[in-house]
Formats: C-alpha cells, structure tokens, sequence
C-alpha cells in the first residue's frame, strides 16, 4: 500500500489540518518525483463572514507556530493577522498583573478563521471607506494548498466507506468515487466523524467538552483604546471554567471561555463580573451577542485514527488541551504525509510512523490536565494567588531569563511550549522556594509588592 505516480488521495476538511495535509503531501511528492492528485472537499466559505466562513475557533495562534509555518515558506500577511499581541494582562479574585512577552517580540497573533463575525456591520458597508476586510487564516491556508496543486470541491462529503480494498466517498453532487488514501480532516464539530462507515474506519472517538466564544463589537479606534496589543486573562471562581480570555482583534474583541461543558448560564456570570466589566467601557452591552457559539473541544484522542488507506488528522484524530489546535494540526499533518509517502499507507504503516506523534500529543494533554488542576488550586488558595502575583510584579524588572513565574504563566495561557516543560519548570526547588516565600509573605499579610 504505497502512494505512486498519479494515486488519488481525497482530503475531507479544507480547515487547517487538511490544508496542511495537502500542502505538505504534495511538496514532498513533488521533492520524490510523484505526481499525486490531491482533492479538498470543502463547502465553507471561507470568504464570508459568519456562519457560512465559520470554523468554531478563538482565533489565536502562538509563536511557536507562527516560526514553523516560516519555515515551510508560509508567512502570514498582514490581512490575516489581526494584531499581534505582546502582552497579558491577568485578572484573579486577589489582584491584577501585567505580563509584558518575556523575549520582547510580538509572541502571539489573533486572527478570525473565516472572514469576521457574524453580522458583521464593518464587512457590509456601503462606504468602501468605512468597509473592513478580514481575510480568513483558514481560506490562506487553503489558497497555498491549491497553489501546490490540490483541487476544491465545495460539495458536502456524506459518507466514507469501504467496498472491496479502496475507501470510497459519497459527496452531495458527485456521487461515489474511489481513492487511494483517505484523510478525515473533519474536526470534532458538526457530527463530521458521523460520516465514516465502520467498514472504512472502526474507532473510539475523541472526547470532546463545550467551549464559550463570543465576538464584541467596540469599533478599531475602541479596541485600541481599551486593550491595545494586550490579551486579557481570567482566573476567577466559577464553577467549570478553567481558562478565560478576552482577546483584542480588529474591529472586535473576542471572548473566549474554556472549562467543562459551559453553557449560556455560566457564561452570562463571566461576562457580568466585575472584573470583566472594568475592561470595557461602561455603555458596551455585554451579554452574549449574535455571533456566539459553543464548539466542542477535544480532551482527548481518537483510538485508533486510521485503518488501511484512511486516517484522521488534527481535531480529529488528537488536539492540544485547550491551547494551539492550529500547531497540533500542523504537527499531525506533517507527519502524516511523511508515514505516508517515506513509508506507506497501510493500518502496519500509520501504527509505526504517525500514531507515535499522536500519542506523544495525548500524553502531554495528561499532563495538561494536572496543570490546569493546579491552576484550580491557585483559583481558590488567596495566599498561593497573592505569592504568584507577587513573583510575577517583582520578575517585570528582571531579565527575560529570570521571570521564570512569568514565562510559565505566559507559555500557560498562549500554547507556546509543551505541558511537560511547563511542569518540568513548576516543579524546580528554586522555583517551587521563590513561589513558598512569596505566598508565606502574602500569607502575613504583605500583600503584593
């Protein structure tokens, strides 16, 4: 089961996972001298704003992503990029602190995967002066794609089964057609896994929670005035939320809300709390608006994502723990189009070459989760908060190599390092004694330096 000259290898899922896919399989047949044909079923529009360009996502990608995507010749432009963000700002129950980025270079970027919100007043102007453009990083992605030579098909992908020894898919439109490989690069949302027969693709799925976004309307010079390049972060009581952010980007700020099946309860007391409120001016209406959603999240891996002549990939197949799905579908895409060309494409084929990348993502989600646990502990300690916040004031005036509190904190919230070196760090004696001395000192009632 190998990809030759002119194998058909259909991809369904134009988001970043199968864009990626496409890309790196074709680039590398091309490096081997293989002709392949690459088809992308996607019917989004990655064009319009809304729904129809929607892609279930807060829109934000690290650093980190940003350099390996450089590095395979694919730089975002500046209509992709919303704004950089080189700076938090964390908000606890016990006081506030500002976190510059600790190498001083822009370290995270927000952009929209389609193209801008729903309702989108700014897209829609009559005026061509006042009209906003958003271009969408799903729709780049997929346009490099194609650039190396994948087709689109905007038809809707039934079903994926198996008849004999190809996989075939049933797409609204075209019928049934065979290929030599196929590659889920459905997500977790809108049932797409539904659409794999078990005599293609017999797995358990991901495991999957409800996540909270919401896009607010203050206008470009509004967001300017009151979040700048700067993302705010949430660490309050509430039940079932582990991580909130409110994220400037373009004409909008968009909130996103991270945790255990959250719903539009829960998120109405984040958006009324206090210390959401001070972030926005007083007259914003806060209250969840038109363009809304609750996607699901992955928490956990599909098992096994492949079997003869299909695999899954990004969401699909494994993500990270509620931080840079858009680098775990880069990681997952790469190598499989490596197991695929260099080694095969059999069941045999993906156990040995790509399951490896995919366990190694689940794995550090484990350790995630302990992470996010501790986080928790911080939550609801006042003299652990306070001693964090402590260490966090003082390192501002430190080297970047010193504001170790900081760093951790920051690769926390923005996905730009693994949950193990996280934690590796966390769990350093010098560390662990400047994070005791600290929260003794908020303990005795010193309060935050």
């Amino acid at each position: 089961m190998q990809l030759t000259h002119y194998s058909r290898v259909a991809i369904v899922g134009g988001g970043p996972s199968g864009s990626l896919t496409a890309f790196f399989l074709l680039e590398m047949a091309k490096d081997l001298g293989i002709h392949l044909n690459v088809e992308i079923y996607e019917p989004a529009q990655f064009s319009a704003p809304g729904p129809k360009g929607c892609n279930h996502c807060g829109g934000v990608i690290s650093e980190t992503l940003m350099q390996m995507l450089a590095m395979e010749g694919i730089n975002l432009p500046p209509g992709v990029v919303q704004r950089g963000v080189d700076s938090y700002r964390l908000h606890t129950d016990y006081g506030a602190v500002s976190i510059t980025t600790p190498l001083d270079e822009m370290r995270i970027a927000s952009l929209y995967r389609g193209a801008g919100p729903l309702n989108c007043k700014a897209c829609t102007a009559q005026d061509p002066g006042q009209r906003v453009s958003y271009q969408s990083f799903d729709g780049f992605l997929l346009e490099r794609a194609v650039a190396k030579g994948a087709v689109v098909h905007p038809n809707r992908v039934t079903r994926v089964s198996r008849e004999g020894t190809l996989p075939k898919v049933h797409a609204k439109g075209m019928g049934e057609r065979a290929f030599d490989l196929v590659v889920g690069a459905v997500g977790v949302n809108n049932n797409g896994l539904a659409i794999f027969d078990p005599s293609a693709l017999s797995f358990r799925h991901p495991t999957t929670t409800k996540a909270f976004v919401t896009e607010i309307h203050l206008g470009r010079e509004g967001v300017l005035r009151h979040f700048g390049s700067t993302m705010h972060v949430f660490l309050v009581r509430l039940p079932r939320v582990d991580f909130a952010a409110v994220i400037p980007k373009g004409e909008y700020v968009t909130v996103v809300m991270l945790g255990r099946d959250l719903d539009k309860d829960l998120a109405m007391q984040f958006l009324t709390h206090p210390l959401v409120k001070n972030c926005f001016p007083a007259e914003v209406d806060l209250t969840p608006h038109a363009c809304m959603c609750r996607p699901e999240v992955c928490l956990g891996a599909a098992d096994p994502p492949f079997s003869d002549r299909v695999v899954l990939v990004g969401d699909a197949a494994v993500s990270r723990l509620y931080k840079d799905g858009n680098g775990a579908a880069y990681r997952t895409a790469k190598a499989l189009a490596t197991t695929a060309l260099i080694y095969g494409i059999s069941r045999q084929d993906f156990a040995r070459h790509y399951r490896p990348v995919c366990r190694k993502l689940d794995w550090d989600n484990t350790i995630g989760k302990a992470v996010f646990l501790t986080v928790d502990l911080f939550k609801h300690l006042p003299f652990l908060s306070r001693g964090m916040l402590r260490m966090v004031t003082q390192e501002q005036n430190l080297s970047a190599q010193q504001r170790d509190m900081s760093m951790v904190l920051w690769d926390t919230f923005t996905g730009s390092n693994s949950y193990a070196s996280i934690l590796s760090r966390t769990v350093h004696p010098a560390f662990l004694g400047r994070l005791a001395w600290e929260s003794l000192n908020a303990l005795l009632g010193k309060g935050v330096a």
